[in-house]
């Protein structure tokens, strides 16, 4: 049997390699890009940001490679204007267009540039105008092949059954192994459907960082880019996979959304191993179907930023903490200690991390009965842990206290009210008639720790799709989760808890508390997003099988919560297939 799954997984790594090999032939890129200013030429890479004087006019030039002669539409996004196009030496009037948009730009059609394309390389030039501060511009080709999506296809599948294999080991049920395929293809099809810039958090910063760290070999200054007040893990971490995408001719964003989309697929086999702990059967079912697709797991999948790799560490030291309890081995708590410690580097709420491995190590060496007699590896893991925590007293007392570096600098227009009825008040109406919240503005739940809390765990701040099918099912969901949350409650309050249940508890008081106190420190609607806290689900979604199903309760009661959890999984399939298309 273990040689048929290393066969299996042979077999599709292998079928992954061909598919991105006739993938990487035939994409549609830009390339040769030219920026004009005067009588000066310099070659740049995208996206281009730099500082010009208000008003001046600039060009770029670039050529878009189409191997395949595949149909294909370009988003273009001007910062500020774009005042002409020129393809293969034909204007193009941009009288229709939206040609001031510098957030999201707008698409030029396969219908307008393709009587003017011949052969498989098309020369473009775009005229534009810097209205004040940073200039620039950003270029992103769609195609439309059908070989290209066959081949984007097969490699998802064959990704997703890799995983499926490698899981089998930990022994997953059926079940769960069809989760993991559904989960790997659902954030294949967000990384293939995102561009990097979409539903993103100061991105441009995150790779500025990053390529200071390509460039000079080493960490930046707190001052030296906009960003680089960040933890350096998650960046150093991003390099290889930023080199590697240039290398072989992708842009260097696209390997950085790579990354983010490998710690999420491991964050969703941990999770799913995490569930498989603490709950079996039908609530496994609900537990483990509902992580799959929690739309703003699946929203960070291909997101540039330090939360993804935040979230993998935390679920690692999770799941060796509970291994290092069971089992007494020093080699999980080393494991545990070392996860923490990475994850308290990667972003601040990484205390909570480590909070959670002290707990892990005490509650382990006293409950296997090990006080006289440790394991070398058990003690080399309480000094690591020892060591770090020095580090971090260390650190904390050399510099001036402050957790979140940039609360300095953030928008006014963010400051939100900081009074106990912001925290104790729960606005039902506005959660319920307002699809999405809006960190910029009162009326959407920004007011209440509570409703923006429970809406960005949905969908961040972020109005996903706003059209009246995605209105709808963004407030089915919000009505679902309030359904979950009296599920969640019921079940934590009919289960007998264990050691591993009352860690699982303390995690979510811990992280609530800590999102609290972030929003109290720092009174601003960002302060309260839920994306810190993404694993603090772990803690909620084994309640909600329990209390959806145990021995005991009604039919009625089975019926009503299989009926609320699978509005709220469809809804965000839904959601989620609106983003896509």
């Amino acid at each position: 049997m273990k040689n048929l799954s290393k066969s299996l997984e042979l077999y599709c790594v292998i079928g992954i390699l061909i598919c991105f090999g006739i993938l990487h032939y035939g994409q549609v890129r830009v390339e040769n890009i030219v920026l004009h200013q005067g009588l000066t030429e310099s070659p740049i890479i995208l996206p281009l940001s730099q500082s010009m004087g208000v008003g001046e006019r600039f060009s770029v030039s670039f050529v878009v490679s189409n191997p395949l002669n595949a149909p294909y539409d370009i988003n273009i996004i001007p910062d500020d204007c774009a005042e002409s196009i020129i393809v293969n030496g034909n204007a193009i009037s941009l009288m229709n267009y939206d040609r001031c948009n510098f957030g999201k730009g707008f698409w030029l059609k396969d219908s307008v540039t393709s009587p003017h394309r011949v052969g498989n390389r098309t020369h473009y030039e775009i005229n534009l105008m810097n209205k004040g501060g940073i200039a620039g511009i950003n270029i992103f080709p769609k195609d439309y092949s059908t070989l290209l999506f066959f081949m984007k296809l097969m490699i998802a599948i064959f990704t997703g059954l890799t995983v499926a294999s490698i899981a089998k080991r930990f022994k997953l049920n059926r079940f769960l192994l069809l989760c993991i395929l559904i989960g790997v293809f659902l954030r294949f099809a967000m990384f293939y459907a995102m561009p990097y810039t979409q539903f993103t958090m100061d991105v441009e910063g995150h790779l500025s960082y990053i390529q200071y760290i390509v460039d000079n070999h080493s960490i930046p200054d707190a001052k030296d880019c906009w960003t680089c007040y960040h933890p350096p893990v998650y960046y150093t971490s991003a390099v290889p996979s930023f080199l590697l995408s240039g290398l072989i001719g992708y842009a260097s964003s696209s390997g950085v959304q790579a990354f983010s989309l490998a710690l999420s697929i491991f964050l969703l086999l941990c999770g799913l191993i995490i569930l498989k702990k603490f709950v079996s059967g039908i609530p496994l079912q609900i537990a483990a179907i509902l992580w799959t697709v929690w739309p703003t797991l699946l929203l960070v999948a291909p997101r540039i930023g330090n939360d993804q790799l935040f979230y993998a560490l935390h679920v690692a030291c999770l799941l060796a903490g509970f291994n290092y309890i069971k089992n007494g081995k020093g080699l999980h708590l080393i494991v545990a200690t070392t996860s923490a410690a990475l994850a308290v580097w990667t972003k601040s709420t990484g205390y909570v991390t480590i909070g959670l491995v002290i707990l892990f190590a005490f509650i382990g060496f006293v409950k296997t009965n090990q006080l006289h007699r440790p394991y070398k590896t058990e003690i080399v893991g309480w000094v690591l842990l020892s060591l770090v925590f020095i580090g971090i007293v260390a650190g904390h007392l050399s510099h001036d206290g402050n957790f979140v570096a940039n609360a300095s600098s953030l928008n006014s227009s963010l400051r939100v009210g900081n009074e106990a009825k912001n925290y104790l008040y729960f606005d039902l109406k506005s959660f319920l008639t307002e699809p999405y919240t809006n960190g910029w503005a009162d009326g959407f739940g920004r007011e209440y720790f509570l409703n923006f809390a429970l809406k960005s765990s949905l969908f961040g701040e972020w109005k996903l799709v706003n059209t009246s099918t995605g209105n709808t099912l963004a407030l089915l969901m919000s009505l679902s989760l309030l359904g979950l949350i009296i599920f969640a409650i019921r079940g934590w309050w009919k289960t007998k808890l264990d050691i591993y249940h009352w860690i699982l508890f303390i995690q979510g008081v811990a992280f609530l508390a800590a999102l609290a106190y972030c929003r109290y420190k720092y009174p601003y609607a960002c302060s309260n997003d839920f994306r810190y806290i993404m694993p603090a689900l772990l803690s909620f979604l084994p309640y909600v099988g329990l209390g959806v199903n145990q021995n005991g309760f009604s039919l009625k009661w089975k019926i009503l919560g299989m009926i609320t959890v699978m509005v709220f999984v469809v809804c965000s399939a839904m959601l989620m297939s609106n983003i896509f298309s």
